[in-house]
């Protein structure tokens, strides 16, 4: 005897097999002592590409559900790093300044995958290497100084963007290895030049 089943019936299925296996899998890492977290095995087994649409409809849901829902991790993130100040260094442009984390919001939109967008202050009397002009003369030198002089060093020179794109970039990284436990995508962030 054959059991013919809708695509919709095998959707669920398969679903459901899909939530079982992560539940164990967040279960396990409990039972060891570890923070439940979104971990590559489920991707491998589901052949699911991490970061993916097909990611942010299946996976993510089902970590939501297992957290409380979405809005309980964002809080926890909110918790964790809001109304907070950080030391933000880099090598790359021996960037040495903290950020406040000034506001978090919700992408909730109907459609659109859940995730974060984090405004944040950057302290402009922070340093930074940068290239400038020496006065009077077409020689390009190497200077320490200011966020708020190599910004202002930016907007005579080149284009703005490029210099906020690049502090954009390593606020970024920054908070994204602070809330990547949490598994809610950041979507983005925004930096105001403040000094602090």
């Amino acid at each position: 005897m054959k059991i013919i089943i809708t695509e919709e019936q095998y959707g669920k299925l398969t679903k459901e097999k899909l939530r079982k296996l992560c539940y164990d899998v967040w279960n396990n890492q409990k039972k060891r002592g570890k923070e439940p977290h979104i971990d590559d095995v489920i991707y491998d087994v589901s052949g699911i590409q991490k970061d993916s649409n097909e990611d942010y409809k299946i996976i993510r849901p089902i970590w939501y559900e297992y957290n409380g829902g979405f809005n309980s991790l964002a809080d926890r993130i909110v918790d964790e790093i809001e109304g907070k100040i950080f030391d933000l260094k880099s090598e790359w442009g021996n960037l040495d300044t903290k950020i406040k984390v000034d506001q978090i919001y919700l992408n909730t939109f109907y459609g659109l995958p859940k995730s974060i967008i984090i405004s944040v202050d950057l302290n402009n009397q922070g340093t930074m290497d940068f290239m400038m002009y020496e006065e009077g003369t077409d020689n390009e030198i190497n200077v320490n100084d200011t966020i708020e002089a190599a910004y202002m060093e930016a907007l005579g020179n080149y284009e703005s963007t490029d210099f906020k794109d690049y502090l954009e970039g390593e606020v970024y990284d920054l908070l994204y290895k602070k809330i990547k436990k949490y598994g809610i995508p950041l979507e983005d962030v925004s930096v105001d030049l403040k000094e602090f």
